[in-house]
């Protein structure tokens, strides 16, 4: 059950944007999203989403930076983060899992699998985001 559980896309392929964008809205989710990774950044550390979906070449920050620059911003409250990205090199998987991602899909994605990672992850958290 989504809960109209709000989730940021940040992607710089504005056809892989839309994509995932009207998917998970399809499904239930709010969905905001960012086009770069500086506005990722500003957007992710609001405290505002439930999940942030982050590709990882962007422009500004890449997706990289802006997950460990988010992680040092919400340390009591993290926010689960999805890497969504084609780039599945050792050297990219290694810096995302020690800032701390949760999931990471490869592109071109699998709809039924990032379905299921949201899923997974949005459940385990809390909706009442005055409490953040």
């Amino acid at each position: 059950m989504t809960d109209g559980a709000r989730i940021l896309i940040a992607d710089d392929d504005p056809p892989s944007l839309e994509l995932v964008a009207f998917f998970l809205q399809s499904h239930g989710y709010q969905v905001a999203t960012a086009t770069d990774g500086n506005r990722a950044l500003d957007m992710g550390a609001s405290g505002d989403y439930d999940l942030i979906i982050l590709d990882i070449h962007m422009p500004m920050y890449d997706g990289v930076e802006v997950l460990q620059l988010l992680r040092k911003r919400h340390v009591l409250h993290p926010v689960n983060v999805i890497a969504l990205t084609a780039d599945a090199s050792a050297r990219t998987r290694n810096a995302l899992e020690g800032g701390g991602i949760n999931s990471f899909i490869s592109k071109p994605v699998d709809l039924a699998a990032l379905l299921r990672e949201v899923e997974r992850l949005v459940v385990h958290q809390p909706h009442d985001r005055e409490s953040r």
